[in-house]
C-alpha cells in the first residue's frame, strides 16, 4: 500500500495514524466534530465515531510534539465503497452517475481540533491536512478527489486555488450546517500551480513524490480557472 511518508513542519507532525493509540485519539475527534458539532452522525455512548468504511483506508494526522492529535483526514482509496455511492448520494443530483476509476478517491472525516484559547499554531492544521491529501494522491496515482463539506468551507478551498466542482445542490443532514458533494482536481490544480504559482501552492507542492506513470495534462473539459473562482454555477455533468 502507498501511503504517505510523514514530516514536520511548524513543530507539528504529519504521519498515517495506525496504532490502537491513534485509532482511538481519532474516532473521539470523529464524534467531537461529526457527532456533537456538525451533527451528521448521531451521538455514540463510547464517544468513539467509526464506520465500516474505515476499513481499508488510510487516516492521516497531525500531531503536537506530544502526541496529541489536534487534526485528521481520512481517505478512502480506489476500488473501495465511496460515502457518495450511499451515505451522501441524496447531495448528487439527480440522476447523476458517479465516475469511478483507478484515478478516482474520496476525501472523507477531516477535523481539526481548534487551538487553546490564547495560543496559536505557527501553521495552520488544515492547511498541513492539504499537504498530506496533496503528497497521499500523488503517490496512488489519483487525480479525482471526491469530497463533502459544508458549502462555506468549499467556498474556502475554492479560494485557496483548490478547483472543486459541485456535483449538486447544497443539503443537509439532520439539524447538521449546509453542505455540498464536489470533486477536487488534483492535475488541474498542478496546472494553475505551473501556470500562476503562489506562495500556497509552491508549498503544497514542494517535496511532493511524482505520480507514477502520470500522463501530459489534458484539461478535463471545462473551464476549471473560471469555476474555481465561482461560486454560481451549473453543477458537473
Amino acid at each position: 500500500m502507498a501511503d504517505i511518508a510523514s514530516f514536520t513542519e511548524g513543530g507539528l507532525t504529519v504521519r498515517v495514524l495506525d496504532t490502537p493509540a491513534d485509532r482511538d485519539q481519532a474516532f473521539r475527534l470523529r464524534h467531537a466534530v461529526y457527532c456533537q458539532k456538525l451533527r451528521w452522525v448521531a451521538p455514540r455512548p463510547d464517544g468513539r465515531e467509526y464506520d465500516r468504511y474505515d476499513d481499508g483506508s488510510t487516516t492521516v494526522g497531525v500531531l503536537t510534539a506530544d502526541g496529541q492529535i489536534v487534526g485528521l483526514v481520512r481517505l478512502i482509496p480506489p476500488g473501495r465503497p465511496f460515502m457518495l455511492d450511499h451515505d451522501f448520494r441524496p447531495l448528487l443530483r439527480a440522476g447523476y452517475c458517479l465516475p469511478k476509476g483507478p484515478d478516482y478517491a474520496e476525501i472523507t472525516r477531516l477535523a481539526t481540533r481548534p487551538a487553546p484559547i490564547g495560543t496559536a499554531r505557527p501553521l495552520a492544521v488544515s492547511s498541513l491536512l492539504y499537504k498530506a491529501i496533496y503528497r497521499w494522491a500523488c503517490a496512488r496515482g489519483v487525480r479525482f478527489l471526491y469530497l463533502v463539506v459544508e458549502t462555506r468551507y468549499l467556498r474556502h478551498l475554492r479560494r485557496r486555488g483548490l478547483p472543486c466542482v459541485p456535483l449538486g445542490p447544497p443539503g443537509r443532514f439532520g439539524a447538521g450546517p449546509l453542505c455540498v458533494a464536489a470533486r477536487l482536481d488534483r492535475r488541474a490544480f498542478e496546472h494553475q500551480a505551473d501556470d500562476s504559482p503562489t506562495r500556497f501552492r509552491d508549498w503544497l507542492k514542494a517535496d511532493a513524490p511524482v505520480s507514477p506513470g502520470a500522463p501530459p495534462w489534458q484539461s478535463p473539459g471545462r473551464d476549471y480557472a473560471r469555476l474555481a473562482c465561482a461560486w454560481h454555477f451549473p453543477y458537473e455533468t
